[in-house]
Formats: C-alpha cells, sequence, structure tokens
C-alpha cells in the first residue's frame, strides 16, 4: 500500500482490491476520483462495484480513472453501463476522465449509446493527421539516438497525445506485453515518465525498487516483471516551449546515472525542441 500526492492534489492510497485489481480513492473539487488497475473481469467487476456504490450512497460525483485497466470483459462493460444509469438516476453522476484503449474498445462496440457518451468523456479532440505523424517520427528519432548515447538495451517513445488525454507509447526498444499494454497510456506522477512530463524536468530514477516515485504503485510490478532496474525519461518540446512527449531508456538492475549520461539525455532534450 502506498500513500503519495495524486493528480488531483489529494493523498492517494493503492490497496489491492482483489487478485487481478488495485484501486486507489482519493476526494477532489467535490468529487470522488476512483483509479483503477489491473484486470475487468467476473470477480473484479464485483469490488469495484462496491467501491461505486459507497460512493453513491454519498451522492457525490464520481470520476473513473481507468488508464491501467488492461483488460474489461462483459461484467466490466455491464458494471460501467450499469453504475452510469444509476447515477444519472439518483441525480449524482459518473464520468470516465482517461480510460485505457482494453475499455474504450469494448464499450463502443457492446455498450450502445450510453458506452459512446462514456467514451466520448474520456477522450478529447485528436492532433490531425500530419501532425501526429510529424511528432511520432521525432520521437522515434529521439529514442533511437537515446538508446545509442546511453547504450540501454531498453526504451519506449510516449506523445502526448490529446485525443486520449494522456502520454501514450508510440516507439519502442526491447519491451514485450504485459509492459506495453500495461503503460499504453500515462498521466500521473507515478512514473518517470509521468513527472517529467508534469515538471517538464528530466527524472532520472537509479533504482526502481527504492524509488519514492514507483514505491508501492501498480506500476513497480510491471516493472519488475519487465527486468527493469533504472530507468531515466526526458521530456521533449515544441520550440515554442509546448510538451510533445517523453523519451525512456531503462537498465536492468539498479544503475548510478553517472554525470555523461545525464548530459546526453539533457542535451537530447534540448536539441530536439530545435527540430
Amino acid at each position: 500500500m502506498r500513500s503519495a500526492t495524486g493528480e488531483w492534489g489529494e493523498a492517494v492510497e493503492w490497496s489491492r482490491a482483489s487478485d487481478g485489481l488495485r484501486l486507489a480513492v482519493a476526494r477532489a473539487d467535490g468529487r470522488v476520483v476512483i483509479r483503477v488497475a489491473g484486470e475487468l473481469d467476473v470477480s473484479s467487476a464485483t469490488v469495484l462495484a462496491r467501491t461505486l456504490d459507497r460512493a453513491r450512497e454519498e451522492r457525490d460525483q464520481v470520476a473513473l480513472d481507468l488508464s491501467r485497466v488492461t483488460f474489461c470483459g462483459a461484467a466490466g462493460v455491464d458494471l460501467l453501463l450499469d453504475a452510469h444509469h444509476q447515477a444519472a438516476a439518483e441525480g449524482g453522476g459518473l464520468t470516465v476522465t482517461r480510460a485505457h484503449s482494453a475499455v474504450l474498445r469494448p464499450l463502443e462496440m457492446c455498450g450502445g449509446a450510453d458506452g459512446a457518451r462514456l467514451v466520448h468523456d474520456a477522450r478529447t479532440a485528436p492532433l490531425a493527421p500530419h501532425e501526429y505523424r510529424r511528432r511520432r517520427s521525432l520521437l522515434a528519432e529521439a529514442l533511437s539516438v537515446a538508446l545509442r548515447i546511453t547504450g540501454a538495451p531498453m526504451g519506449n517513445a510516449q506523445l502526448l497525445d490529446p485525443a486520449v488525454g494522456a502520454l501514450r507509447i508510440v516507439a519502442h526498444h526491447g519491451f514485450q506485453q504485459p509492459f506495453l499494454s500495461f503503460f499504453e497510456t500515462v498521466d500521473d506522477r507515478e512514473t518517470a515518465c509521468g513527472v517529467a512530463a508534469r515538471d517538464h524536468e528530466p527524472v532520472f530514477v537509479a533504482d526502481v525498487v527504492n524509488s519514492p516515485v514507483f514505491l508501492g504503485t501498480p506500476a513497480l510490478d510491471v516493472l519488475r516483471d519487465a527486468d527493469v532496474g533504472a530507468v531515466a525519461s526526458v521530456p521533449i518540446h515544441a520550440r515554442a516551449g509546448a510538451l510533445i512527449g517523453v523519451v525512456s531508456v531503462h537498465f536492468p538492475g539498479a544503475l548510478a546515472w553517472r554525470d555523461g549520461r545525464r548530459r546526453a539525455l539533457e542535451g537530447l532534450a534540448r536539441a530536439s525542441c530545435l527540430i
């Protein structure tokens, strides 16, 4: 279990609600924010339903962050639709602030009009296709350079994609599932890339197991399974200063980020904004 300052400025605490599900509940701006990580199947959907029931008993506005849900079966879709209907009937409200594609796809396919409405809530206007391609190409090139100058065996590039309202992986090297699925969307301070994006500064983590960034979070388990012991994340900006995305490199085992590697990655970030 881990307490930290969440993205809404409140203390959040992750708990293992079931074998495949972790929850973090916080109050902010007059609403209950429920963050969900793991798989929404028959058993875990029941656990989340109880959490939603408690929030509804207080007639609170409820916001669901489903960006860490990597599987959503029929039981998960039914739960989200039922919760939406009940909240509306009781004068409350339920919104999905962010969602993994593993949630959006079944909601769109099986959720009818209400599912489409929840999906719409979780999305904003996408980038124009040519701009998306340009930024994706820039980040892929920056990742290639970062891997070469650091000698890292693993890495990924994430685009700040307004279509999902979060960082999204657009290029990677050395990773398999479930890493790629879990980190498909990131918009929190519980990852090095998330901190780099929020603070617009490079982040160097020498030992993920003992880092306060990851301590007690669902991300730590995924990093361990992927044999990641150290990570560095650098934000990539446009000329005007707007964030384009984040490039991260990863090493197995703990690693002291010496000045040479730090300067090389920081130089890459500065050079990218000139392109």
